[in-house]
């Protein structure tokens, strides 16, 4: 059987090839002149990988999809942390409820932490026009 897939992002990039794999002709298109959608990278005349649409990271706590996108490629290990620090303070983000907890100095559970959090919201502001109005 003939199929035509359209976008060569991960998601076209993985159906094409699982047909592949299944013996039907495959034909994918994509607007872009490259596969891999906004993943791409290129390799500048200097030799430096630029990240075409910006960097990405590839996560997944799944074992069989770790070996699976492992196949076409090497993936090189990263572990993505983002703290911020306010007054001397470290905090992870994005926020969680561990970060909800050492921000308050409290030992919430997600529902505690959810209440707590909407018991401090200031309804009276309608039209926010700042992040500190918004949050």
């Amino acid at each position: 059987m003939r199929f035509a897939i359209v976008g060569a992002g991960f998601s076209g990039a993985v159906v094409a090839r699982e047909l592949a794999d299944a013996g039907h002709s495959i034909e994918v298109f994509d607007a872009r002149d490259h596969v891999a959608g906004n993943c791409h990278t290129a390799r500048h005349e200097t030799g430096v990988m630029v990240h075409t649409y910006g960097p990405h990271i590839f996560h997944t706590q799944h074992e069989h999809v770790w070996q699976y996108i492992n196949r076409f490629g090497e993936m090189m290990p990263y572990r993505h942390k983002v703290k911020a620090i306010s007054q001397g303070t470290m905090y992870s983000l994005p926020v969680n409820l561990r970060t909800i907890n050492q921000f308050f100095g409290r030992d919430f559970d997600a529902k505690q932490a959810e209440e707590f959090i909407q018991s401090k919201a200031d309804v009276t502001i309608t039209n926010p026009v700042s992040f500190e109005d918004q949050g």
